[in-house]
């Protein structure tokens, strides 16, 4: 069915929503060079499939170039926390895509220093072609937090309590990019899983376009789609 801009699929349960999102990023992935990535628990079936995919033959990222949405600020690669870590135990290291292609914020830099790092990284190789998303129960996407703006682009920012305590309190800041980027992104899949995502996809998907809720930007694009459970799906 057709919400607004977004397409929503709806699957049974988590498994089922991570092999539709596999099918699709499959079947996007022959066109896209340049892939973007999120962190988070959604994801994870989706990589786990990923990974099986590099392993066997079935997909291949040899000759792609990734970009991730957010990193904590400031946070060394190393530290466990951090979703560089998060990234390389979960994906990368199982996976052909080349050390040399992986671009992620660096944490570990002055705040003025990896705004542009990363804002030159982007315009090198960017945009992305295929992004995967996931949702915050406030609406949030990246770590783009409600009173964004439409026009706002790599940045570092404050994150509200709620994600700092449901994300572990493990920093009350975030390096991210902007609004801007995600709708530059040619192809847009979002994930969300669980009752307590409902709320956030109803008004992402059938609300107003506001900056209260950041994933309502997502409406203005031509090319999402969003593959749900049931559980997320129950407002609709």
């Amino acid at each position: 069915m057709k919400v607004q801009n977004v397409r929503v699929i709806v699957e049974d349960d988590y498994e089922a929503m991570s092999d539709r999102a596999f099918g699709i990023f499959k079947r996007k992935l022959r066109d896209a060079r340049v892939l973007g990535f999120a962190t988070g628990g959604t994801p994870l079936g989706l990589y786990g499939r990923i990974a099986d995919g590099c392993g066997n033959g079935e997909v291949s990222l040899k000759n792609k170039i990734s970009f991730n949405l957010d990193e904590y600020y400031p946070i060394s690669r190393s530290d466990a926390r951090s979703y560089r870590h998060f990234m390389e135990k979960n994906l990368f290291s199982k996976t052909d895509l080349p050390e040399g292609s992986i671009n992620f914020p660096d944490a570990e830099l002055q705040e003025s220093e990896a705004v542009l790092a990363y804002s030159a990284a982007y315009a090198a190789d960017g945009p992305v072609d295929l992004q995967i998303l996931g949702i915050g129960v406030n609406g949030h996407i990246a770590f783009n937090e409600p009173g964004c703006t439409r026009n706002s682009r790599i940045r570092v920012v404050e994150l509200s309590d709620n994600t700092v305590e449901r994300n572990g309190r493990v920093s009350a800041r975030a390096i991210t990019m902007g609004i801007a980027e995600i709708l530059e992104s040619k192809s847009i899949l979002l994930m969300a899983s669980g009752r307590d995502k409902a709320d956030a996809v109803m008004r992402m998907a059938r609300g107003g376009v506001t900056g209260d809720v950041p994933a309502s930007f997502l409406q203005l694009h031509d090319d999402v789609v969003a593959v749900l459970d049931e559980e997320a799906a129950a407002m609709l």
